[in-house]
Parts: C-alpha cells; sequence; structure tokens
C-alpha cells in the first residue's frame, strides 16, 4: 500500500500548547520509513482555495474569533494538509495517508469551537473531495474519545456522510436516517474498544471515502477518557484497512498531549497500511 504522511513543521512551532509537543517527535520516529522511501511526506501549503473552503463551512464571527485567539494561522494550515492529503489520495497519488496538524478540528462547527479545535478540517475536505472530485458518500470514523460535536454539527444533517462517532460517554445512538451512530464507551479497554468497533463495521455502508479521526488521548497514559495501551493501535488500524477495503483512507491526528504515546501509537499505525499482508 502507497503512505503518506502530511506534515509541517509549523504544527510544532505554533500549535495549540496542549497539542504541539507531541508532533516533532513523533514524526522523526518515522525518519528510516521516509529515508527508505516507504512513506511520502508532503507539506501542506496555505492557499487561497484553503481559504475560501474555511469561509464557506464556518461563519465570519467564527472566523474572526479563532483570529483573535491567535490560532488561524496552524488551524488554517492543518485544514490545508487534510485537504490537500484528501486530494492526493483522490488523485492516486497514495492509497492511505496520515494528517498531522497543529489545532485538531473536531469541536469545530459552523459558529462554535472549543477543545484545542479552531477550524474542521474533515468538513473542508469534504466540501473539496465533492467539488473538485465528484466524490459523493464519505465515511467518517471519529475515535477521540471526545464527542465529536463540530462534525455532527457540520455534517450530521448530510444524508451523504456516514459518522460513527467513539466517545467516553455512557450512551450509544443511532440515527438511521442521517447516518449517525454514537458509541459511548465510558473508560474502554482495548478489548471494550476492538469489540465496539467490530460492532460498528458489521453494518453495510456504501461509501467513496473515509476518514478517521485518530486522537491518542485515548491512550491510558493520555488526558481522554479511555484506558488504552500500545497494543490497540494496531489491531485498530489493521480492522480499518480491512474495512475500507481499498477505498481512500485518511487518517487525521485529533487529540493527545504525550510524545511517547504519540510515537508509539502512530508509528504501529503506518507499519499496519504499510504491511501488504495486514488486515
Amino acid at each position: 500500500m502507497k503512505v503518506m504522511v502530511i506534515y509541517h513543521k509549523d504544527f510544532g512551532e505554533y500549535g495549540h500548547p496542549v497539542l504541539k509537543e507531541r508532533v516533532a517527535p513523533s514524526f522523526e520516529s518515522l525518519r528510516d520509513l521516509v529515508l527508505e522511501n516507504r512513506i511520502q511526506v508532503a507539506t501542506p501549503v496555505l492557499t487561497p482555495e484553503v481559504h475560501a473552503l474555511i469561509e464557506q463551512i464556518h461563519t465570519p464571527e467564527h472566523i474572526a474569533e479563532v483570529k483573535e485567539a491567535g490560532f488561524y494561522y496552524v488551524a488554517a494550515l492543518s485544514c490545508a494538509g487534510v485537504v490537500q492529503g484528501a486530494a492526493a489520495l483522490a488523485e492516486g497519488e497514495a492509497e492511505a495517508a496520515f494528517a498531522y496538524v497543529g489545532a485538531a478540528g473536531h469541536h469545530a462547527g459552523r459558529s462554535h469551537f472549543w477543545g484545542f479545535c479552531y477550524l474542521n478540517d474533515v468538513a473542508a475536505a469534504v466540501l473539496h473531495l465533492r467539488k473538485k472530485y465528484g466524490l459523493k458518500r464519505f465515511l467518517v470514523l471519529d475515535v477521540d474519545p471526545h464527542f465529536g460535536d463540530g462534525t455532527r454539527d457540520l455534517l450530521g444533517k448530510d444524508p451523504e456522510v456516514i459518522h460513527l462517532n467513539f466517545y467516553a460517554g455512557w450512551d450509544s445512538r443511532a440515527d438511521e436516517v442521517y447516518h449517525n451512530y454514537d458509541f459511548g464507551l465510558r473508560a474502554a479497554d482495548d478489548e471494550a474498544f476492538l469489540r465496539a468497533l467490530d460492532e460498528a463495521f458489521s453494518r453495510s455502508y456504501e461509501f467513496d471515502f473515509m476518514f478517521v479521526i485518530f486522537g491518542h488521548d485515548s491512550h491510558f497514559k493520555d488526558y481522554g477518557g479511555f484506558r488504552l495501551t500500545d497494543a490497540a493501535y494496531p489491531a485498530f488500524a489493521a480492522k480499518v484497512k480491512q474495512f475500507a477495503a481499498g477505498k481512500p483512507l485518511l487518517f487525521v491526528l485529533s487529540g493527545g498531549s504525550r510524545a511517547d504515546v504519540a510515537k508509539a501509537a502512530i508509528r504501529s499505525i503506518l507499519l499496519v497500511l504499510l504491511n501488504s499482508q495486514a488486515g
């Protein structure tokens, strides 16, 4: 499988203080894979097209507040990485990709943001893939243990988007009309998490492109509400890879602060994607 990593050094320099310390160390841990040409590395560019996408999904007031908070540049650059990574997959430059970010996106709705999220990168990418490449149906798997309320706000009423949302709560819900599925997994360990993933994947979905919003704050050492160990991530990646069944697959980094967790988790996911036998 051809795999791409989207990375910019500014994610680590100008990213949100809670998130940025993991960026450079975890990318550095991939150096051998880069030098061996096992993964491609793409550097995002902040273009007028990206700014225009942001203006279409967020209100002017929202954008002004993000600028006032001082995170517009790194959040927009993060959007650029996800948008341009998705475009590369749509054009066949790779089969799977992992997008680093300096600010996360899944808590950014049309006119609100919180939780280290400012602009919704996945919503921007969905809009771009539809407009430029004619893709219609998308599956968004969110395994960050905090509820993806921003993504739900922007895409939840779109009948062509399937949203599988794993979070550290109590309630599980299924909206069959708009294809929104919530999996409440309070303090989930590896077994509970992987079992829920099997349940989510047991349904039949039609989609052209798959996003995975990946937060390693699901690790027991990190700040989220799951209790996963290092072993969960390659097992998770293998299930996702098998489920995607050759469709374009883009992992988007979300929550998590610990560099040691990021190094182990991200590398293990990429190794599964690279291994033609995995999944």
